[in-house]
This record gives structure tokens, sequence and C-alpha cells, in this order.
């Protein structure tokens, strides 16, 4: 009897477990479905589609094909931290080189488009840069290429512009020494921009202002030769001969201009 409820157990457990083996469905219907969402526009739709496959069926290839369309699902309604994760969680599990190397430029988009306005404070600037500049590193034959050069290009603006706009409100303020520190990380950090000849004149009007005109005139000496554009070397020179005999209305301008 013994015997008998032994191999009923057994029997018992044997049955459990071949009814477990098909309880995990298959979820290409599913996928399919949130593709075509996706493909029609209704992102948000998609996105829950996509968010149940990688929820049930985690550790699949349809959980990770899910993972990059809610990323781009996610980059359309512009929510863009979101869609960093997302993006990223896929890189870190795919095999397939296009659209991982197509989700790693669309975190350097994320990474700009959720950047600050030049006012306004510049980490996630400064962290678009890096991004960017990895990107490169890792995918120098990549077809994204030329736009990430042109975001760096820009970037490198909105950053030499607060730099030099933050110079220029120590200046409005009487703090020399301060503007001169910024001016300075100007031209040390962003001296390929436009900003690098005005940080030098800004330098120059600086020791202007606080009497020191021996200061400007060797600065301007000193400086000739970098300038990138000679119209502003002009544009300097003649900011110390006009002020020799004392500053005037229209050269305090040039602070609020």
């Amino acid at each position: 009897m013994k015997r008998f409820s032994t191999i009923l157990l057994i029997l018992f457990f044997i049955n459990c477990g071949n009814k477990s083996v098909n309880v995990n469905p298959d979820f290409s219907s599913n996928f399919e479905k949130a593709v075509k969402f996706f493909n029609k526009g209704k992102f948000s739709r998609a996105r829950d589609e996509f968010d149940h496959i990688i929820i049930s069926d985690a550790g699949s290839k349809w959980a990770n094909e899910s993972q990059f369309y809610k990323g781009e699902c996610l980059f359309e309604i512009k929510e863009y931290d979101e869609a960093w994760v997302a993006y990223d969680r896929y890189v870190r599990f795919s095999n397939d080189f296009i659209k991982i190397e197509k989700s790693r430029y669309r975190i350097c988009e994320c990474a700009i488009l959720s950047s600050n306005s030049y006012q306004r404070d510049q980490k996630q600037t400064k962290r678009a840069l890096e991004q960017l500049q990895m990107f490169i590193e890792d995918f120098p034959q990549s077809d994204f290429i030329e736009n990430a050069e042109k975001s760096i290009v820009a970037l490198r603006y909105k950053l030499a512009k607060k730099e030099y706009e933050v110079a220029r409100l120590y200046l409005k303020l009487e703090e020399y020494d301060s503007a001169i520190i910024y001016f300075r990380s100007v031209l040390n950090n962003y001296y390929d921009t436009e900003f690098s000849d005005e940080a030098r004149i800004g330098i120059i009007f600086t020791h202007i202002l606080s009497d020191n005109r021996k200061g400007a005139k060797r600065y301007l000496k000193a400086e000739k030769s970098r300038f990138l554009k000679s119209e502003k070397y002009d544009m300097a020179d003649n900011l110390i001969k006009d002020t020799e005999s004392g500053l005037k209305i229209h050269h305090y301008y040039q602070l609020y201009k």
C-alpha cells in the first residue's frame, strides 16, 4: 500500500511538471500587435503593449526587442529620460549591431533634447557632449557621425555663451577678478568658438574699467596673433585708443549690448 501511494505521488509530480512546461505563452503575436500600434503612430498604446511583453516574458527575444521599441515610443512622446533608460537596457543585452548603434545615438539625442538653454544649468549639456564623444569613438563609420559632430559644435557654442555671459555679469557687478576668470575659462575651453575673440575684448575692457590701461595694452599685444577675426582685433585696439581720455557713455553700452 505504501509502495502504491509512493508511485501515485511520483506520477502526480510528473504530471504537474509536464503542465508547467507548457505554461509560457508565445508572445510573437503580442509583439506584432505592439509593432502595428507603433507603425500607426499610436506610441502611448504601443509602449503599454511593449511594456506588457517586457514584464510578462522577461529575458526572451521578444522582451529584448520590445525594449528597443519602448525606447522609440518614449522618444516620440518626448519622455527622454525614460527613453534613455530603455535604450540603455536594450544595448546591454542585444547583439543586433544596427539597433545598438541607433540606440546609442538615440541616447545622445535624449541628452541633447533634455539640455537647458544657456541661461540655466548646463549639467545635461555636458552629459550630452560626453555621450556624443563616446559615440564617435565607438562608431567612427556611422551614418550619424556628421549629425553628431554638428551637435557637438552647437553644444560647445551653448557652453561658451554661458561662460561668457557669466563673465559679463561679473563685469556689470564690478567683480573684475571674477570676470577675468570666466573670460579666461572661455579662452581655455572654447578657444575655437566666436566667443574667444569676445572674451579677449572682455578682458581688455575689464582692465580698462579697473584703471589698468597698461595691462590692457600688454594683453592686446600678447594676444594679437590669436584673434580668430582681424576685425575683432581692430575693435579691441580701437577700444584702447578711444578710451585714452576716459570712458564715455557709449563705452558702457558694451556692458549691456
